[in-house]
């Protein structure tokens, strides 16, 4: 009887991480999920390739004498430990399914990267207070509600389902990516004319680049798109 392997079920190591050979799985599963933050059928696209690049500058680091086994990864650009705060940003921001089972195990991974809202500001199972102006508690149900004040002393309740979600919350309010200008901003007519000639040239040269092979390969991946679209 042929004896059918079981895939080996991969998932995202959860920072901080105990080793290089996790911050090396952790950059990969990143890299794989931007890859396939697009629909199935469309080209690589250039913001996408110059994000990856980004993310590939700070990949973590080997440690000097080889690999240093349980100790924790530093970041081969920052040389803060690994995934610094660019890495970090990213990854939470875009969604990666980084499995934190509690808001107190993403606190330290917030404080390595330099994330930390409010320091001193206390996370424990049943309770958050570290953000100025909201604290949230746990309910004996086991979801949170989260209390923002506003103005005029007015509390607005916001209800989150359960720990593994307060912790997303948590994470995704300590790496707010904001506004990047010029998005909402009220940009300089001067200055956009003065690089929109050379983003023009690039985007006509990205074209052709990424019709070469490495690149079209990459096509195929990405999520299905509406029927009938997409796929050329």
């Amino acid at each position: 009887m042929v004896q059918v392997p079981v895939p080996v079920q991969v998932t995202v190591p959860v920072p901080p991480l105990g080793g290089y050979e996790a911050g090396r799985l952790f950059h990969r599963l990143l890299q794989l999920f931007l890859r396939d933050s697009k629909e199935a059928g469309q080209p690589v696209g250039l913001h996408q390739f110059l994000l990856g690049g980004v993310v590939q500058l700070h990949e973590p680091a080997r440690a000097q004498g080889g690999d240093a086994g349980s100790q924790q990864p530093r970041c081969a650009c920052c040389g803060t430990p690994y995934p610094c705060r660019t890495v970090l940003g990213v990854a939470v921001s875009a969604g990666l399914p980084i499995p934190w089972d509690s808001p107190a195990a993403v606190v330290p991974a917030l404080r390595d990267a330099g994330l930390e809202p409010r320091p001193g500001g206390e996370v424990t199972a049943e309770q958050v207070q570290w953000v100025r102006g909201w604290d949230a508690r746990r309910t004996a149900q086991g979801a949170w509600e989260i209390g923002i004040a506003l103005d005029r002393g007015e509390v607005e309740t916001l209800a989150v389902g359960d720990d593994a979600a307060m912790a997303r919350y948590l994470a995704v309010a300590a790496v707010a990516l904001g506004s990047p200008y010029p998005y909402g901003w009220v940009e300089d007519a001067a200055e956009a004319a003065a690089v929109r000639p050379a983003a023009h040239a690039q985007v006509a040269e990205w074209r052709e680049r990424v019709r070469l092979p490495y690149l079209d390969v990459h096509r195929q991946y990405g999520a299905a798109g509406e029927p009938g679209g997409g796929a050329n």
